[in-house]
């Protein structure tokens, strides 16, 4: 495949779309490890979907792509405009945090279109990133919003027919193979070497919990498999006491000692949470210990958001929606002017 044929700019819409679904898992998980009251999460959550999925923002990137003299995305310019997108409401980044959202957004969902294997998968995920961002704080306007995204993609991809399908597909996928971040989750779940590749041979039972849903929210359902399997019965206590074996009498060879997971588990973060994902914020000590504390938390504690004083969170409500018709309109005429 030449390179012509794999940087395909029809495949825009789907890379903004998705990384930017990525970010707002991100964001809603921040907001509930820092305890931002409800109120204000719904405002920040649904100002960002809103600019995000513009009707006339994602019309003009489809339509933009389908020029003759159209081009893809570089990294810093669909970095660029989700940093804008992702800060359009009470929330801010500082460049610390916002590279480490960058660093998210890219990886997982490299990830995904790692485990996919077949072009329409990519529609697939999208639509899983649409349904999970409906599900965080419903309502009308949204529901709304996001169907009218998903019609006006389906109808796109539809009218590109196999071959272009297939391009955009491979596109999205040449695009993330700059990126080698590692990712604490992705990590411990098994699916992230240390050396930032993907592993193709992963615990199959595992693996599937996650691959039969790519798109879906990692942050929130690692956790609720997590509080699933603390439920059940211990498997391999059950598999001894159907062999008649005596837990208390360990082996006496030196490699056959038996392995506490939990402390594996506790010496892996201890070792490499310090060395892989050192968050240099001023609030970084507080942020980690209120991640620790919230398990919905776990993948993107060392990313911080700052709301703001509450006068100052009050002056950018009554500007929240004035500021948002404005950031659509910019990036609409930025867009506009790509060659």
């Amino acid at each position: 495949m030449s390179t012509r044929q794999a940087l395909n700019p029809r495949a825009n819409v789907f890379i903004l779309v998705n990384l930017g679904c990525e970010a707002l898992y991100v964001i809603d998980q921040r907001l509930k490890a820092q305890q931002i009251a409800t109120e204000k999460s719904v405002q920040v959550m649904h100002d960002v979907t809103s600019v995000l999925l513009e009707p006339k923002f994602i019309e003009s990137l489809i339509n933009g792509s389908m020029h003759g003299n159209a081009q893809l995305l570089t990294a810093d310019h669909c970095k660029f405009m989700l940093k804008d997108i992702t800060t359009c409401s009470l929330m801010r980044l500082d460049e610390t945090s916002m590279e480490k959202l960058w660093n998210l957004m890219t990886m997982m969902y490299k990830w995904q279109l790692f485990v996919s294997r077949h072009q329409h998968h990519l529609l697939d995920i999208t639509f899983r990133h649409l349904d999970a961002i409906n599900r965080m704080y419903p309502d009308a306007k949204q529901h709304m919003l996001i169907d009218f995204s998903k019609n006006m993609l389906l109808d796109f991809w539809n009218a590109c027919g196999e071959q272009q399908q297939l391009s955009i597909y491979r596109t999205n996928r040449a695009w993330l193979q700059c990126f080698n971040t590692k990712i604490s989750l992705l990590i411990r779940l098994g699916f992230q070497d240390m050396d930032g590749s993907f592993l193709a041979e992963v615990d199959q039972c595992h693996y599937q919990e996650y691959a039969q849903c790519i798109g879906d929210n990692i942050y929130i359902k690692s956790s609720e498999l997590a509080q699933q399997q603390q439920r059940e019965p211990n498997r391999i206590d059950q598999l001894a006491a159907q062999l008649n074996i005596n837990p208390s009498s360990p082996p006496t060879g030196e490699d056959l000692q038996p392995m506490d997971a939990r402390q594996v588990q506790r010496q892996f973060e201890q070792t490499f949470s310090s060395i892989l994902f050192t968050d240099t914020d001023n609030n970084a000590a507080a942020a980690t210990s209120q991640a620790q504390r919230n398990p919905n938390a776990s993948g993107c504690e060392f990313v911080q958001l700052v709301t703001g004083n509450s006068r100052a969170d009050d002056e950018v409500v009554n500007t929240a929606s004035r500021n948002g018709g404005v950031l659509k309109q910019q990036l609409l005429d930025l867009y506009s002017k790509m060659p």
